[in-house]
């Protein structure tokens, strides 16, 4: 272990913070297995916490280096940021480093433990959650009475994960992934798939105005609008989907069209 000289005994929690304690012993197991020529695996348990984001890159930097030696390393984590670190430094390195993300969770079914390999809840795609609410719009048909508290509830749940899905799409489909969430670098080429026209605003906006009303605000005693219907629901998801399928045509088209601004104008001979 490593201690403060000083004329006392002094606990290192009496001196440095969480973070510096973990950013100490971190460097400490880093230079040990740094000069050790074997090439065992690493499993690191959420090695970044209360690290601040400046060491947090430089902890993904050293493990992803590690691997790149010709070492298995493991990392659990529960931070975003870190996750895509690694996989940012990981994309860096090439083929030196493969890379296989996997989701720990637990189901009804099948209890703690469940692995999935390449599975990322937390950012599923616009696909997976346009399906998701379909299948909740369809287990709702069965429904007579709407102004029950528990149908309430359904709805609002509903409608704030349509709003969810929509921010997803700006995300994913109209910027097409330029600026992602928790990822460190912005990828300025897909800029060349954008394009966004009056008529996007104009759907977007009211859709994410409907989508707010009925989940994330309260609404007042006096507007009394009665509960959207299964019916009304499935529209709703229509006009994302639709707004999907549309964009994506568009935007192979303005990407195809863009190209062309890459290479120089040809000459004309005379």
């Amino acid at each position: 272990s490593v201690g403060l000289n000083g004329s006392g005994k002094v606990k290192n929690n009496q001196i440095l913070s969480e973070g510096e304690q973990r950013a100490l012993a971190l460097a400490c197991f880093l230079a040990e297995i740094g000069g050790d020529d074997a090439r065992y695996g690493i499993i690191v348990d959420d090695p970044v916490s209360s690290l601040d984001h400046m060491r947090l890159r430089k902890v993904a930097q050293r493990l992803v280096a590690e691997a790149r030696k010709g070492r298995q390393v493991i990392v659990f984590t529960h931070n975003l940021v870190f996750f895509n670190e690694m996989v940012s430094e990981a994309a860096r390195a090439g083929n030196g480093v493969p890379l296989v993300k996997s989701v720990v969770s637990k189901t009804q079914a099948d209890g703690f433990g469940v692995i999935r390999e390449n599975s990322e809840p937390w950012v599923a795609d616009l696909n997976a959650r346009i399906t998701a609410l379909r299948e909740r719009v369809k287990a709702l048909k069965a429904v007579t009475e709407f102004d029950t508290d528990e149908y309430r509830r359904q709805a609002k749940d509903f409608y704030s994960d349509l709003r969810e899905s929509w921010e997803r799409a700006v995300e994913e489909i109209v910027l097409a992934k330029t600026v992602v969430r928790f990822v460190p670098d912005v990828m300025t080429g897909r800029l060349k798939e954008v394009s966004v026209t009056d008529e996007d605003y104009r759907t977007i906006y009211f859709a994410m105005k409907r989508a707010s009303e009925r989940s994330g605000h309260d609404m007042s005693v006096g507007r009394d609008l009665p509960q959207p219907s299964p019916d009304e629901m499935e529209a709703d998801v229509k006009t994302l989907d639709d707004f999907r399928l549309d964009y994506n045509k568009r935007r192979k088209a303005t990407s195809s069209a863009r190209e062309a601004l890459e290479n120089p104008r040809v000459a004309t001979l005379i």
